[in-house]
């Protein structure tokens, strides 16, 4: 008996007294370095975090994390805050200087392949958006000259695409949800950049592939939000979903590998390229060609997507600007100690969050109005880091160019067309739902008359 105590006592003081001399040289490390800890969570279970791991569940599932996070800067006085996940020491963080350090000036000794990889891989594999080091950039070397090869701003291809989408607004003042069209209109321009080839969801959607690719995202979106505890997802249908996601990506795949090796990748309308033959002639790895595509091809339909029906659903709810956008010509184109002011420690394995929603809505940065509508606000100022909307650093979204040019084409070409934009939703307010880009949750429900 005595045996089985020792051989159970044993190894469990063995690790207390590891976890102390951890601590004891921790904060020697940082006393040592002039830094301080910023305000931590308030945890009834210190160690693990499990309290505020439910109740990030329960916000989640009751469409509140965004509005949650946002209060809990207000609650700790600071901009950035600290607590504990499952035995990783998490610092929450909407100081744009914090970001600024570890996003760029650092940005070698900040990874996110531990984090992000096995929480993903069903859907992205190997892609630039869960890998680190050498892979990442070398991905991201042939992305980013790949935009400017197959001509992301190419406005006939965009025009093409947002006529079709006009055809489909509703004339006559009845309700409908935008939400969905411009999903279905950035998925043809997407698509076309990518593929060579629009898959015509406006004319023709191929509904089983639209929801197939949203649950594949939102069930990503959760593994992502349940970290170490992904064993809980248990969903047959998010593997199923995922499957028809990247089997109709390696389908395009080959057919690119095929045109490569004829000659004819250069044959499209008007000797157009395609984003998936130039990754081709860089490498014939199927799964890292596969992985490359949805790592371009699913941020590329959620940016602009989300981004034009936050735009109306704002705009909706607010004639004036609405009414001032059409009378105007458009024109296309740290953190350490109780205040955040003193330097932050951040050991290896810590994990630093940039909470952006929050920081976007920081009445420090932008104003007392930071909580409203006004986008007048942008013809006086010009924000670096205090504005993330596509990140920061070397990791920053090398799509911000496309999904800006598409988003601003669109909203003047509405604007063009219909006099009055009405707000058919009876929630007023704006509510999110979880997927890998938080959406609102409701749609965008207005009604439309023409000029």
């Amino acid at each position: 008996m005595n045996f089985y105590l020792q051989f159970v006592t044993v190894p469990f003081l063995s690790f207390i007294l590891l976890k102390v001399l951890h601590c004891m040289h921790y904060n020697h490390r940082k006393n040592s370095s002039g830094c301080r800890d910023p305000p931590s969570y308030p945890h009834k279970d210190p160690i693990w975090g499990i309290d505020l791991f439910i109740l990030t569940i329960q916000a989640f599932s009751s469409g509140e994390y965004l509005d949650r996070s946002t209060a809990r800067f207000i609650q700790f006085k600071s901009k950035t805050w600290k607590s504990h996940s499952f035995g990783t020491t998490v610092y929450h963080t909407i100081d744009p200087e914090v970001a600024k350090n570890y996003q760029s000036i650092y940005f070698k000794s900040f990874g996110i392949e531990p984090i992000r990889y096995h929480l993903a891989e069903n859907l992205w594999g190997n892609g630039i958006v869960v890998t680190d080091g050498e892979k990442w950039s070398a991905v991201r070397s042939f992305i980013r000259s790949s935009f400017d090869i197959v001509h992301t701003a190419n406005i006939e291809r965009l025009a093409f695409h947002v006529e079709k989408f006009m055809e489909l607004l509703p004339r006559d003042g009845t309700t409908f949800d935008l939400m969905p069209l411009f999903k279905r209109l950035v998925l043809d321009t997407s698509s076309e950049f990518i593929f060579g080839r629009s898959l015509m969801a406006l004319e023709h959607p191929d509904v089983a592939f639209m929801e197939s690719f949203e649950y594949a995202q939102r069930g990503t979106g959760i593994r992502m939000m349940l970290g170490r505890l992904k064993f809980l997802h248990r969903d047959a249908q998010w593997l199923q979903s995922c499957k028809q996601v990247t089997d109709f990506c390696e389908a395009r795949v080959e057919e690119a590998i095929e045109r490569v090796k004829d000659g004819s990748e250069r044959r499209t309308e008007k000797n157009r390229l395609r984003l998936v033959d130039e990754a081709v002639k860089a490498t014939t790895d199927r799964y890292t060609l596969r992985s490359l595509i949805l790592s371009v091809f699913s941020p590329a339909h959620d940016g602009a997507a989300i981004a034009l029906s936050n735009v109306f659903f704002h705009l909706a709810r607010h004639p004036k600007v609405w009414h001032k956008l059409r009378e105007e010509d458009v024109i296309l184109p740290c953190g350490g100690g109780s205040t955040g002011s003193e330097r932050l420690f951040v050991k290896k394995g810590d994990i630093i969050e940039s909470d952006y929603r929050a920081m976007m809505r920081d009445p420090d940065l932008w104003g007392t109005n930071a909580e409203e509508f006004f986008p007048e606000r942008w013809e006086v100022i010009r924000p670096t880091w205090e504005y993330l909307p596509f990140g920061g650093g070397p990791r920053h979204c090398p799509g911000i160019r496309l999904v800006f040019v598409e988003a601003a084409y669109t909203t003047v070409r509405i604007l063009q067309e219909f006099k009055l934009l009405e707000n058919r939703d009876n929630e007023v307010e704006w509510k999110e739902k979880m997927r890998m880009s938080f959406q609102s949750k409701n749609g965008t429900l207005v009604g439309l008359v023409p000029v």
